[in-house]
């Protein structure tokens, strides 16, 4: 959803076909599909290094699909890693952080730190402006009648009651913000007593020695909360909008401007 905020802003061209649910679902195939589609899309969510230079992916957004360019540079630098035919070593590359990031087990403490908030902003948002003694601007700018029933509860808990829900969700909105490095080493054949964890790609018979970890962990601050209920609402306003403009050019409407391209260069 926060994919049709960033197209209709204009801060990328296209929407990537990266599904967190493939990441987290626990199946190969699943985990896999979510890499190749960060991939095929980057951008600014997937990044290789080799030797500390940059030879995939872009900073702040700049590579949003695989170019041939930027293909080939990628190719001729993981060359050097990977023993593969030509044209193979994205394939077994992909299959490498697909295996690693399985074995190491990081996305099964990540998911159980994003499950920390059970309530989403929507909820969390009232705790917050109880817990910082403010009035609820939420409550003030919406019928009192539409909130009574489904946020009542949470204004009568316990002071440290709406402390754990707010502490909860900035935990868990630090989980969804944060960044996985893994390192990769090809494990020389007489170096079998290596410290290292390593995977395995048996196609290849090639051993590669790994570390993995979690980056980018700072606590988000308090006075977040706001900045994150706002970006909430933009992204859902935006994503209905989306999917009511799809639904007019399926039923054929055309836009105000008279041109139905207009809505298909815009969405699609």
């Amino acid at each position: 959803m926060h994919q049709a905020l960033k197209l209709h802003d204009g801060v990328i061209s296209q929407i990537s076909k990266y599904d967190p649910l493939d990441l987290f679902s626990g199946s190969k195939d699943g985990v896999q599909n979510a890499i190749k589609c960060l991939f095929l899309t980057p951008q600014n969510n997937f990044r290789v290094f080799l030797n500390g230079s940059l030879i995939f992916g872009g900073m702040d957004g700049a590579a949003e699909c695989v170019s041939y360019t930027v293909d080939q540079a990628f190719q001729d630098g993981i060359k050097r890693v990977i023993v593969a035919k030509d044209g193979m070593h994205s394939k077994y590359f992909l299959e490498l952080v697909t295996e690693t990031v399985m074995k190491s087990g990081l996305l099964n403490q990540l998911l159980e730190v994003q499950k920390l908030d059970s309530i989403d902003i929507e909820g969390a948002i009232h705790a917050y402006y109880d817990f910082v003694s403010l009035p609820c601007m939420v409550c003030r700018k919406k019928s009192e009648n539409k909130l009574s029933g489904r946020y009542s509860p949470i204004h009568s808990m316990s002071k440290d009651e709406k402390l754990k829900l707010v502490r909860n969700y900035l935990i868990s909105a630090t989980g969804k913000d944060l960044s996985m490095m893994i390192s990769f080493r090809p494990r020389k054949s007489m170096d079998v007593e290596s410290p290292h964890r390593s995977v395995l790609l048996k196609e290849i018979n090639q051993t590669f020695d790994y570390k993995a970890s979690f980056i980018d962990l700072d606590m988000k601050p308090l006075k977040k909360m706001e900045y994150y209920y706002e970006l909430d609402q933009q992204i859902v306003s935006c994503y209905v909008q989306m999917v009511k403009d799809d639904e007019a050019i399926q039923n054929g409407v055309v836009g105000i401007d008279g041109s139905l391209n207009s809505y298909i260069a815009k969405w699609k």
